[in-house]
């Protein structure tokens, strides 16, 4: 027991570790790119990612999943079925972004140019190795997270480059398929087998088997995760959408490091343990959330409570509305920290349906919330609407760990109070000493 917990400490510390410098880089990357590009220029990629990322969410196979949790998954000949699978998903996928470009740039009002340009990205993304997802079945957590940083590193530099030789939207736009490509290319540097596209029945009927219901769930988290960015982009202006996006990007960091540790710690530990019913697993995972779920929280009050600060220190004048956009947004991203551990338990217990039925309720709420939020209190009422959405997602995930025996509603329930007491320390402190509040550009 003391080795497995080990283990997972080890792997909290390595992702939560290499992650801040991720975070260090992608901050770097925003920050820069907000002070060589105009707001509408990042409202203009909004939009481009959002529909490329739902593109590949909603062709999502769980290729990964697959690999990590099959008895197969070290097995060359499935490996390799798993990469060709891949490639023709992700030419699949950019066939069809390209095919749709004209529509979407005339819905969203952006250059088909953009539009047909990004459709490039699913099939170079599909170019990667199998490499990466054999280091994550492995539990080798320091060398997956080491892989994403050097390759976001190289993002960084890509990026800043093109947006100070060619200040255009042109400048993420490369930035971002250069970006990819790079990524694909550095996974061959891992540990892999010999590619070659190969084709096994039983193989495929295993990875679809397994697939579809990882494919309904992606495409509940593409509809959940990006419908306000979908929502917005048809409504307000794009240099708003810019400011938004922006905010959003930051409030998604605490999200993507639960995500991450979900899937890297918590899911592979989860789905090895096959041979008890929760108890041995509940135990091992314990104090380590509680310590990661404790530091999260202290991190996110505090950035709630100084988030008008922070945008002002980092960013100009022109994106001052992204503070007050941050601390509402925060909200809801807390709620996804939460809900980012159950899911991966739901999963390492081989449950990929009751997460997409989690997903789906989220979904639910969203075409209810989104339009009736805006209505009523314009963009501010949209953030709302994530966060209730968010809050049905949680509880739905919940009833299903509980009944899993590896629930953790006590742990949930003490941490979100002392968020909510420290949060409310620090305003009474601004209030004190009259430095406002971080809700003072509220429209």
């Amino acid at each position: 027991m003391n080795d497995q917990r080990s283990t997972i400490a080890r792997g909290f510390l390595w992702t939560t570790g290499i992650y801040a410098s991720s975070i260090a880089v992608r901050f770097l990357t925003s920050v820069a790119l907000s002070h060589l590009l105009a707001p509408a220029i990042l409202g203009v990629i909004v939009i481009a990612q959002t529909v490329r990322i739902g593109a590949e969410l909603l062709g999502d196979l769980g290729l990964e999943q697959s690999v990590i949790r099959s008895a197969h998954g070290d097995d060359p000949r499935f490996l390799n079925t798993a990469w060709t699978v891949q490639l023709l998903r992700g030419g699949a996928i950019s066939l069809l972004c390209f095919a749709l470009a004209p529509f979407f740039a005339s819905l969203f009002g952006v250059s088909l140019a953009v539009m047909a340009t990004i459709a490039a990205a699913p099939m170079l993304n599909a170019l990667a190795s199998t490499s990466v997802f054999s280091v994550a079945r492995r539990l080798d957590i320091k060398g997956r997270n080491l892989f994403e940083l050097i390759a976001e590193t190289f993002g960084l530099l890509i990026n800043i480059t093109l947006a100070l030789t060619m200040p255009t939207v042109w400048a993420p736009v490369l930035g971002l398929l250069l970006t990819v490509a790079v990524r694909s290319a550095i996974s061959y540097c891992l540990p892999h087998p010999r590619h070659h596209l190969l084709l096994d029945k039983a193989f495929i009927r295993e990875i679809l088997g397994f697939g579809k219901w990882i494919a309904l769930s992606s495409a509940a988290l593409y509809a959940t995760s990006y419908s306000d960015r979908f929502y917005l982009g048809g409504l307000v202006s794009l240099q708003l959408l810019g400011i938004y996006g922006l905010a959003r990007a930051i409030s998604d960091l605490p999200v993507s490091l639960s995500n991450r540790l979900g899937y890297l710690v918590i899911f592979p530990v989860v789905a090895a343990d096959r041979e008890t019913v929760g108890t041995a697993s509940r135990a091992h995972l314990t104090p380590v959330r509680r310590q990661f779920l404790s530091l999260a929280a202290i991190g996110i009050a505090t950035l709630m409570a100084w988030s008008d600060w922070v945008v002002s220190l980092f960013y100009d004048s022109r994106y001052q509305a992204a503070g007050w956009m941050l601390f509402l947004l925060l909200s809801s991203s807390w709620v996804a920290v939460l809900a980012a551990f159950n899911e991966a338990v739901i999963l390492g217990r081989s449950k990929p349906q009751a997460v997409s039925i989690a997903n789906l309720c989220r979904i639910l709420f969203l075409i209810l919330g989104l339009p009736v939020g805006f209505h009523l209190y314009g963009l501010p009422g949209t953030i709302i609407a994530l966060t209730t959405a968010e809050i049905a997602r949680y509880s739905v995930l919940l009833i299903i760990v509980k009944g899993l025996r590896l629930g953790f509603i006590r742990q949930d329930v003490a941490i979100t109070v002392g968020l909510s007491a420290l949060l409310a320390g620090w305003v009474l402190l601004r209030r004190f000493l009259e430095l406002g509040s971080p809700l003072d550009f509220l429209p």
